[in-house]
């Protein structure tokens, strides 16, 4: 996610697909709202497959099951691929904490505040995730959001080994 004077962004090609694959996005400053958009794609995703697994649970289906069914369909995505084994296995390892995942957030919010637009669900999101840290749980990976939404419905997902 690279913004800037395209032919330096061109020029420094080489250096940055050793970090990965590079998409050249306008001026400066269109790399940070790609990669906004991204966080706020990425928080509102969690947020229904953490859902999803919740009211599965309590609707007395098998989790696991309950995924591999929605997996083939319009519910998967690469957030159920990555996290939803995690979730299950109680693993909050982090890919990315949940400390920078709430900065971001809040950066997206401002970002927001600023252009006149509402997103109720980025809101929640990071609200979602404010919890975490407000219980010593930002240095745990963003999957741990599950902690949040199960404190706030005191029910807990059973562990699954698989």
């Amino acid at each position: 996610m690279a913004g800037g004077d395209e032919e330096i962004v061109c020029n420094l090609g080489p250096l940055f697909k050793c970090m990965g694959i590079v998409t050249y996005l306008g001026s400066a400053g269109s790399g940070q709202s790609c990669k906004l958009g991204n966080q706020i794609t990425i928080a509102s995703t969690m947020i229904g497959l953490v859902e999803g697994m919740l009211y599965a649970h309590k609707a007395g289906l098998d989790v696991t099951t309950y995924l591999k069914a929605i997996s083939g369909g319009a519910a998967g995505s690469k957030s159920l691929d990555l996290y939803a084994a995690r979730i299950q296995k109680r693993d909050f390892t982090p890919g990315f904490f949940v400390n920078h995942f709430v900065k971001d957030l809040g950066i997206a919010l401002e970002e927001c505040r600023q252009m006149g637009l509402a997103l109720p669900g980025l809101a929640v999101a990071q609200q979602l995730y404010v919890s975490l840290k407000a219980h010593d749980q930002g240095n745990l990976g963003t999957q741990a959001l599950v902690l949040a939404l199960e404190r706030l419905n005191n029910i807990e997902l059973p562990k699954s080994e698989s």
